[in-house]
């Protein structure tokens, strides 16, 4: 039997009887005895992981969610719309987003179904609430929260990866990369210190020539005192002191670079572009925004969609049916550019002025045509038919 929290610590994961499997990931580095980073609140707390999630769960929580069998739409199912009727769709899927980003696992559960068994309704679950109880013999294995047992068939468990020790459960970007984060947080520990408890550094040369050396350590200490944190207050001192401040370390003068480094580091832990946390980057020549949010939707957000549909899909659908996200609500342009875009589309045909004014959301009424006798290029009215399907009388039948 093994026991597995959804998230971890250092070295609390293992098999029954035994300790941490070799190679196990979430140790601190050597001689670490109290670490800046040591679980995702913590992880948060530094600006870049902070703005890097926000990223992501804010792009998808703004795609609806639609039902489609094979590649045609259907009728949307109450559930897209509203997952958990208790909550908001956006604030559910950015919960999970977050859990599977940071934690790994994303867990929800089924609440309600419907007298074909498919779900109604879902709740999320918080990934550190689970515990995994896994038997060889087991092809689910158990969930438990606070000690209360789950019916393993209502739990849906979105996972991102695989422990490499322990499949069943995902990894998240905190625990992959934890030594990394920890250098990162005691960067900021260290300008933090240095602008909250530093003393400006300076030479002082005193106009008393008899100074003795224990006048010139209580002098030391006065000035550490009067100026060292944040205020800085005015020096009174005797006429002919001369002072001249001292430049920083080298250590110092590199801290600026080093924090900008680690923009990158912490955009590469999340599969992102430099310029999307604010790191050093190359000039970037004038795109409208469309490129720049198809760039970032295939190479970062793609693989998560990727993941939440196909676990949404198999838990929330019948067979056959799939849930997607909608990928156009990010990938619109600026009005002036998609207005030229749709202006091609529909002379040549691709679609008619009724699908380009509702992918831009207006309505027929400004216009002044009904919108039942507006119709797709291609295709007929929806009130009007064609000769051929209207029925004839039969000749035998016409009275004279």
């Amino acid at each position: 039997m093994t026991v597995v929290p959804m998230t971890r610590g250092p070295a609390v994961m293992g098999s029954a009887g035994m300790g941490p499997p070799l190679g196990i990931s979430g140790t601190w580095p050597p001689g670490l005895t109290s670490p800046l980073v040591w679980d995702v609140q913590s992880a948060l707390q530094i600006p870049a992981v902070a703005r890097a999630v926000t990223l992501y769960a804010s792009m998808v929580k703004q795609m609806a969610m639609d039902a489609y069998r094979g590649v045609q739409p259907i009728a949307r199912p109450s559930l897209l719309d509203r997952p958990d009727p208790t909550r908001a769709r956006s604030w559910f899927v950015q919960v999970n987003v977050e859990d599977y980003l940071l934690n790994g696992n994303a867990i929800s559960y089924v609440t309600n179904r419907g007298a074909d068994g498919w779900p109604l309704s879902v709740t999320w679950v918080p990934a550190q609430w689970v515990t995994v109880v896994w038997f060889p013999d087991q092809t689910l294995p158990t969930y438990y929260v606070g000690g209360t047992e789950l019916n393993s068939g209502d739990v849906i468990h979105v996972r991102r990866g695989a422990d490499r020790w322990l499949p069943w459960r995902g990894v998240g970007v905190v625990e992959q990369n934890l030594r990394a984060l920890e250098r990162v947080a005691s960067e900021d520990e260290y300008s933090r210190n240095a602008f909250s408890s530093g003393v400006p550094s300076v030479a002082i040369v005193a106009p008393n020539p008899r100074l003795s050396s224990e006048e010139a350590e209580q002098a030391k200490q006065d000035w550490l005192t009067k100026f060292g944190g944040p205020e800085r207050l005015p020096a009174v001192l005797p006429a002919g002191t001369v002072i001249t401040p001292l430049a920083w370390s080298p250590e110092d003068s590199q801290m600026v670079a080093a924090r900008q480094l680690s923009l990158l580091d912490v955009a590469n832990m999340f599969g992102l572009d430099g310029y999307w946390l604010g790191a050093p980057t190359t000039t970037l020549t004038y795109r409208s925004p469309g490129p720049l949010y198809l760039q970032l939707l295939r190479t970062s957000i793609e693989p998560v969609l990727q993941d939440f549909e196909q676990v949404w899909s198999d838990a929330w659908l019948p067979r056959g049916q799939s849930v997607r996200f909608d990928r156009f609500q990010i990938l619109r342009d600026d009005f002036a550019q998609t207005v030229t875009t749709l202006v091609a589309a529909t002379g040549a045909g691709i679609m008619s002025t009724e699908e380009a004014r509702q992918y831009l959301g207006l309505g027929l009424a400004s216009v002044g045509v009904p919108v039942s006798t507006v119709s797709p290029v291609g295709t007929q009215p929806v009130d009007e038919a064609t000769p051929e399907d209207v029925p004839q009388p039969n000749p035998s039948e016409v009275t004279p």
